[in-house]
């Protein structure tokens, strides 16, 4: 069996399948890319240092970048801040250190009232009773 080499891999960029991913980033890394929307720069910077921290293959940005083009290319899209992320991503962290008897603990700690903190309880208790039972009707 031989060993898969990302150097292989080619992609179907803007309908060329025969590029690989290799010649597409040494494009995007020289200094021609400079003439790229500002915002196409920031987004390929920003996938490819999240995938150097994640200890991914970073020629996976330009692929991603790639795709969002394809997907949303000349639409003006909103982007919205992802508070309600942020929100979802703090109420799974105040669940898994929930013990029950630790809802002061928790009020201070992520700096929300008791109740509020009551509340983030039963919404995820009652999503993983959902997630764990199926629904009859």
């Amino acid at each position: 069996m031989s060993e898969h080499n990302a150097a292989d891999d080619t992609g179907d960029f803007f309908g060329y399948d025969n590029v690989s991913l290799d010649d597409v980033e040494r494009i995007a890394e020289d200094e021609e890319s400079q003439r790229w929307p500002e915002a196409m720069r920031q987004i390929y910077a920003m996938f490819k240092n999240e995938l150097e921290t994640h200890g991914a293959d970073t020629k996976i940005a330009i692929a991603l970048l790639n795709r969002i083009c394809r997907e949303f290319g000349g639409v003006q899209l909103y982007l919205p801040r992802g508070r309600q992320l942020e929100a979802e991503i703090m109420n799974l962290s105040i669940w898994q250190e929930f013990k029950g008897d630790n809802v002061e603990e928790l009020s201070r700690k992520y700096d929300k009232s008791m109740q509020h903190i009551y509340r983030v309880v039963a919404k995820m208790r009652k999503r993983e009773v959902k997630n764990r039972q199926p629904d009859l009707f």
